[in-house]
């Protein structure tokens, strides 16, 4: 019993090793797994990520600009604590979230040759984009000049740091009333 138990682990090991190479031969194969019983394993995705995303804000006072860009850091210096009790990870996760879902959005319109007055108002009324606008008016009220009357954010894709391509804004708001 224990020698079939073993050769049945076996099979199923060496068919999850051929499984990841993906051949076309196996393709009839996958049909027949209805439940997955063969894993693929990706430990990179098909497209990894090769650029950084930005949330970059200035503020204005009436039509006046009075501060130059600042950068709202998403990630902060981690203690050994972290490990085992983190809270602020969901906040950054849902901002990282948000702006993959608005330049996803962002993507389309352009794709469908949305003019940029249009593309604007319909982003402006998103989840993506209102939860971001939040997030900076928060992170304004706490840091930054209180006397402005305005503030707008822009997302900007940087490529690392030894890419000579020179970081881009993806999108800018339009300036949004502060208290």
């Amino acid at each position: 019993m224990d020698i079939c138990v073993a050769f049945i682990f076996g099979v199923w090991l060496l068919i999850s090793i051929v499984w990841q190479f993906q051949f076309k031969s196996l393709t009839t194969i996958k049909e027949f797994d209805f439940i997955g019983i063969f894993p693929n394993w990706t430990f990179f995705a098909p497209n990894p990520g090769t650029s950084d995303y930005h949330i970059v804000y200035r503020l204005a006072q009436n039509d006046t600009v009075i501060t130059e860009w600042t950068e709202i850091p998403l990630i902060s210096y981690r203690t050994y604590s972290n490990s085992v009790w983190n809270p602020e990870k969901r906040k950054v996760k849902l901002l990282i979230d948000c702006i993959n879902a608005l330049i996803k959005t962002v993507q389309k319109c352009r794709k469908e040759n949305m003019s940029d007055l249009y593309m604007t108002q319909n982003l402006c009324t998103s989840v993506p984009y209102l939860l971001i606008l939040n997030a900076v008016t928060k992170f304004h009220q706490n840091n930054t000049d209180k006397n402005a009357t305005h503030l707008q954010f822009t997302l900007v894709e940087s490529f690392g740091i030894g890419s000579t391509e020179a970081a881009k804004p993806i999108i800018s708001s339009p300036f949004h009333r502060v208290r």
